[in-house]
């Protein structure tokens, strides 16, 4: 049975296997618009405008016949006539072909079905529906107006399933392995707030709250800076569920463990773990960049240990920089204790709530925030003095990189820390 392929280039799989492409652009957009629109009358006039736009050819009506013509004779035809041509229009008639589309709609749909009450099967179905991806959808078949708002509404969906699957996967109990991959979706999708939560939550859950703080920070400044709105209801509980070490952060136990998360090249060009992929046909856009990143399978067989608070010089070397002597800047109250303990080393930790403080309720008022000094990051932080590394000057870059992002995470972590103050001092 044949499959057009619409998740990225244009392409037609026939029954024997073997791949036909469409050679121009015109003649894939063409074959991507009839497919899209598969037993349905398209006028001469709407794929006129969907191949040539506002600057049609003198002989428009011609020139499609013409490209008809050549799609007819390339596309596979023992004992089928796949288009047909109407006295107003053409129509393609699939017959018993399917598409990668129905296929993705079909696994990602059931995969977002079996999430609440089976996170394990949903990301193997997740997986398949993401794997059928082989770039942007219509891929260089985007000139209309028609293939340009399906690409967009496929693209959607793609993204919609990737928050799905990462979803199964920290519901599975599994956060160590799937933040790089939520970092660089963050990074290409800002005003997406599901990654910044979804993120949050791995980073809380791998130990690592203070980068989790850091991550809303992030959030908020590109919302405001670009929309300027607040981060929304969804985004602001997640924050205070880790402000306060709330208990429903921590994964449900015995859960069936996902499959590992391969790597494959996301529409962007970049990698995302999503399900195997081994693509084939023209390259990829933005080029080949693939991170070197091996996901292990998740135990979710067992619950995860609980977090404990980032403290010393060696945790603090782990949380995303968030070291130095940020000292005492911490919300105290009857309630509940979240802060940067002063006497940890360099360090930046985050005190557990006293039993009994609601996951809501933020109480208190924030101590005195210490300066950052960066002279001791070598001692203090477990980095070697970069006086001492015999001139190294690729070593001592790296280190300068170092500091500066510390000094960017502590400012972030203040700033928090002192519009948290600001809002109880309102209510």
């Amino acid at each position: 049975m044949s499959e057009f392929r619409l998740l990225g280039p244009v392409t037609v799989c026939d029954t024997a296997g073997g791949v036909i492409a469409p050679s121009g652009p015109k003649q894939r957009a063409l074959l991507a618009t009839l497919v899209l629109h598969a037993g349905q009358l398209l006028s001469v006039d709407r794929l006129v405008e969907e191949l040539w736009g506002s600057a049609p050819p003198v002989n428009a009506s011609n020139a499609l016949q013409a490209h008809v013509a050549r799609l007819r004779r390339l596309l596979p035809a023992p004992g089928h006539e796949w288009i047909s041509t109407l006295p107003t229009g053409y129509l393609l008639a699939p017959g018993r072909a399917s598409t990668d589309v129905a296929r993705f709609t079909r696994l990602s749909g059931q995969g977002r079905a079996a999430l609440p009450h089976d996170p394990g099967q949903a990301a193997q179905l997740l997986q398949r529906a993401l794997s059928l991806w082989r770039g942007p959808a219509l891929q260089d078949s985007r000139h209309g107006p028609l293939c340009t708002a399906e690409a967009d509404r496929l693209e959607e969906q793609r993204l919609t399933a990737l928050e799905a699957l990462y979803e199964a996967s920290l519901q599975c109990g599994r956060s160590t392995g799937i933040t790089a991959g939520l970092e660089r979706l963050s990074a290409d999708h800002p005003l997406r707030e599901r990654f910044y939560d979804l993120l949050m939550l791995a980073l809380y859950r791998g130990g690592r709250q203070a980068e989790a703080l850091g991550v809303y920070e992030r959030a908020r400044r590109h919302l405001i800076t670009t929309l300027g709105i607040e981060p929304g209801p969804a985004l602001r509980a997640r924050l205070e569920a880790i402000l306060n070490h709330c208990p429903t952060l921590t994964p449900p136990p015995h859960q069936t463990p996902p499959p590992s998360l391969h790597q494959h090249p996301s529409p962007t060009g970049r990698s995302h773990p999503s399900g195997p992929l081994h693509p084939s046909g023209p390259a990829r856009s933005r080029g080949d960049r693939t991170d070197p990143m091996a996901l292990p399978a998740p135990a979710c067989a067992a619950d995860p240990p609980a977090l404990s608070p980032l403290t010393g010089p060696a945790a603090s070397a782990t949380s995303a920089g968030m070291t130095g002597p940020v000292a005492s800047a911490g919300l105290t109250g009857p309630g509940a204790s979240v802060g940067v303990p002063a006497g940890s080393p360099g360090g930046a930790g985050l005190v557990a709530p006293a039993a009994g403080a609601g996951c809501s309720d933020l109480t208190g008022s924030a101590g005195p925030t210490g300066s950052v000094d960066l002279t001791d990051l070598g001692d203090s932080a477990g980095f070697a003095d970069p006086a001492g590394v015999a001139g190294s000057a690729d070593l001592a870059g790296e280190l300068a990189h170092l500091r500066a992002r510390i000094e960017e995470l502590a400012r972030d972590q203040q700033d928090l820390l002192r519009r948290i103050q600001r809002d109880q001092a309102v209510h």
